[in-house]
């Protein structure tokens, strides 16, 4: 015992140390990905020539909401808003019927070909969307979605289904199978089973899904930049475009109008995320223990 001591007190301030070091790695980390967003916001709060002092100011010195008022009054930001709300939830909604649905029936049925199917699902998600861009906008094109709600929803909404399914398949997969056999002995149907007895096994998994979903459609650019071209019909991101440095200089936007057109776009996301934290957590940890 006598021995041990001295190791035992020599260890027991290492393993502080590394923990130490293990905070300010992380706390490092998290300035790093919070400075960017905390620039945007108290740029959009400045005086066009308080963004331009030099040294920078990191703290307003009179606050206006100025910038606000001028971009509002500029661009169609309520119908930008409007159009990215419906395209996000209409994409939100029909991924997680489809692939809640896909999902529970690679979970619990067995059928010919069904690991094929699965393994040719999962295979769509290494394609890059420059090579599905163009024959996506054809087909598109062919159907009269152009500039359209459906234009914009639909093949949005297809490729975030593989997505969909491999997340709610492995979330199925850990589900005890007796507990849908037993179901099927009560005397349940099989929309029975999966209303009754899938859906409130996977909420968690839903609702992570539904935050993944949403996020990515809330923040598409590239497919809206080629179904859209009038302002009735943009997005809140495509909507940016025309705050951009070109457009900018034509109509004499300022750094604080812009950091008030970004900031007004990413306010909802990240708002979603505050409320639903929690719920996104606990889905993506218990949907990457089970199976």
């Amino acid at each position: 015992m006598i021995n041990m001591m001295p190791g035992t007190n020599r260890k027991i301030p290492l393993k502080y140390l590394w923990r130490v070091l293990a905070y300010l790695f992380i706390a490092a980390l998290g300035f790093v990905y919070v400075f960017p967003m905390y620039w945007m916001l108290i740029t959009s709060f400045k005086a066009p020539r308080e963004v331009m002092a030099w040294p920078p100011t990191f703290w307003p010195d009179g606050f206006t909401l100025s910038a606000y008022k001028e971009v509002l009054e500029v661009f169609m930001f309520d119908k930008w808003f409007f159009n990215s709300t419906v395209v996000a939830v209409a994409v939100t909604l029909i991924v997680l019927i489809f692939t809640s649905l896909g999902a529970f029936a690679f979970a619990f049925y067995r059928f010919p070909g069904d690991k094929i199917l699965f393994m040719y699902i999962l295979s769509t998600l290494m394609v890059p969307i420059h090579i599905r861009m163009i024959p996506s906008f054809l087909l598109v094109r062919g159907l009269g979605w152009v500039e359209t709600y459906q234009g914009l929803i639909i093949p949005m909404a297809a490729t975030q289904c593989a997505l969909g399914v491999f997340l709610l398949r492995q979330f199925y997969s850990g589900v005890p199978r007796d507990l849908v056999d037993a179901a099927r002995i009560d005397g349940c149907r099989e929309y029975q089973v999966f209303l009754n007895v899938g859906i409130p096994l996977v909420k968690p998994a839903l609702f992570a899904l539904a935050i993944f979903v949403f996020v990515a459609a809330w923040n598409d650019f590239v497919w809206p930049l080629l179904m859209v071209q009038g302002e009735q019909m943009k997005t809140l991101t495509l909507g940016l475009l025309g705050m951009s440095d070109v457009t900018a200089e034509q109509i004499g936007l300022t750094w604080p109008q812009k950091m008030a057109g970004a900031t007004l776009v990413v306010t909802p996301i990240i708002c979603l995320f505050l409320f639903f934290r929690n719920i996104f957590v606990q889905g993506v940890s218990l949907s990457g223990l089970k199976g």
